[in-house]
């Protein structure tokens, strides 16, 4: 039971995107290197058939550091493998390994789990019982170790009996120095580093990202991480509020300036003194506003409709957008010395699908957040790969909107399915085309076969569903184009207009 909880806990933060993916520990049974080793924990998901790479095992016995490599294999990509050694008693007493497939688009996710599990794993070696018949030696020849293979498919079961199925779903990790924001990307721990440095100084903050990247939530960070904590946060959304309230709320009011002014009122601007006063979607605030809004930036006073003497406040300004500002200028609906006020340093928030391992994660969290226990769930292989290649257009909220519906529809089930995720999402198997999504960091083969499959859908559209016209388009023959359309499992062109 030791066992199965102690590797239960550490497989449920796993980086797992639904493919193909093995992981084994193994103990040396002795200080010798001629020793024996014991397999104590094998997991394997979505049809792994990789062998422990006990060449790489030995060598990581020998030089106490993580070790990686690329091995060919019968697919067109090889495999990502990385062992690391199992501290015990100042002595390397293990290796845990890791192999998928470098289709996985996050390796240094992998990498970092597997480090930090590692460190966990290590003073608990000794404790791990051991599963009989699982035994496996290596004989010194010619080269440092000859290799010898483990298939996981032979290994017991991760519980002792009965079949595992699915994955459990991972704790939702608040990201270091983003508080409120879940997730263990990359792309959010880099951020996390950029917000804390730009918190500790005083400049103006524009927040780039596209609708539910959560651009609230990184606002809130730059203030609690600043000197301004313990002072008033005011956020505005400026695309919410009406035009004909938007200087009235922005900068308060004299009892008696207009009809229904009963009684004077501070603005949200004079309530955010001394703090940071946040401004959501800055590019939807009417033109007369954003001159008002560029003399308080440049005075630092705030007038009341209404009165004739201003008043002065200290405040840090972060606005964000998911607008292209640029084009906003360019159209005369932005001012130029605005974006330059606000724009001291700019944030790029990373879209949800730049940033997949942090999908079940966040899953977890709205789970929880939604009322489900995260921890007595679990996910199917072919669940978890559609949450990650779904290009989630509507991001963190369109995620949020999933598990609510989840617990909604499914509120006895233990496993999610693929069945049980929304329609657009369940047909998400393969590669979106979406012209978003080819700006996204990726193989050069991938790219290509995201950027052929969206001009495939553009000609065929251009050429109103007329095969040949669009194979003409494309520089294609009829017959390769569709050949192309049947090798990227585009079968719903299929039934568009022949011509």
């Amino acid at each position: 039971m030791l066992q199965s909880s102690i590797w239960e806990d550490e497989l449920r933060d796993m980086p797992y995107d639904g493919g193909p993916a093995v992981l084994w520990i193994l103990r040396r049974e002795g200080e010798d290197q001629s020793s024996p080793l014991q397999l104590l924990c094998g997991w394997k998901a979505a049809g792994a058939t990789a062998s422990v790479p006990l060449g790489l095992v030995m060598r990581v016995f020998q030089a106490g550091q993580p070790m990686e490599q690329f091995e060919e294999s019968r697919n067109r990509r090889p495999p990502f493998c990385r062992a690391v050694p199992l501290v015990h008693a100042d002595k390397v007493a293990g290796v845990m390994v890791v192999a998928a497939t470098d289709q996985a688009p996050w390796p240094e996710a992998i990498r970092l789990w597997l480090e930090q599990a590692a460190r966990r794993l290590g003073p608990l070696l000794p404790q791990m019982p051991s599963w009989p018949g699982t035994w496996l030696t290596a004989e010194p020849g010619s080269t440092p170790w000859q290799p010898s293979l483990f298939e996981p498919h032979e290994l017991p079961p991760l519980h002792g009996s009965g079949k595992v199925t699915g994955i459990p779903l991972p704790r939702p990790m608040t990201i270091p120095g983003l508080p409120g924001a879940v997730g263990r990307s990359r792309e959010m721990r880099r951020l996390a580093t950029r917000v804390a440095s730009v918190a500790r100084s005083e400049v103006n903050v524009l927040l780039h990202g596209e609708s539910g990247t959560g651009k609230e939530i990184l606002a809130q960070a730059l203030h609690q991480e600043s000197g301004r904590r313990g002072r008033p946060f005011v956020g505005l959304n400026c695309a919410a509020l009406p035009e004909n309230l938007f200087e009235s709320e922005l900068f308060g009011h004299k009892a008696g300036a207009f009809t229904g002014a009963g009684r004077d009122k501070p603005g949200l601007l004079e309530s955010a003194h001394g703090g940071t006063f946040f401004m959501d979607e800055i590019g939807d605030m009417p033109m007369a506003l954003q001159i008002k809004l560029l003399r308080v930036m440049q005075e630092r006073r705030v007038r009341r409709v209404g009165e004739l003497e201003s008043r002065p406040v200290d405040i840090r300004f972060v606005a964000a957008t998911h607008k292209d500002l640029d084009q906003e200028i360019a159209a005369g609906r932005f001012r130029l010395d605005l974006f330059y006020r606000l724009k001291v340093v700019c944030l790029e928030i990373p879209p949800l699908r730049q940033r997949p391992e942090d999908v079940l994660p966040l899953l977890a969290f709205f789970l929880k957040k939604a009322g489900r226990d995260f921890s007595a769930l679990r996910i199917s292989d072919r669940a978890a790969a559609a949450l990650h290649s779904w290009s989630w257009p509507g991001n963190v909220r369109e995620l949020e909107n999933e598990a609510a519906r989840f617990v909604a529809l499914h509120p006895q089930a233990s496993r999610i399915r693929l069945g049980q995720l929304s329609q657009d999402i369940q047909e998400s198997s393969g590669p979106s085309e979406a012209p978003v999504d080819l700006g996204s960091l990726r193989r050069l083969e991938d790219a290509n076969e995201l950027l052929e499959r969206h001009l495939i859908r553009k000609a065929i559209a251009a050429s109103e569903g007329r095969k040949a016209s669009a194979a003409r388009k494309l520089g294609l023959s009829r017959q390769g184009l569709y050949k192309k359309i049947a090798r990227y499992g585009m079968t719903d062109l299929i039934g568009v207009a022949e011509g």
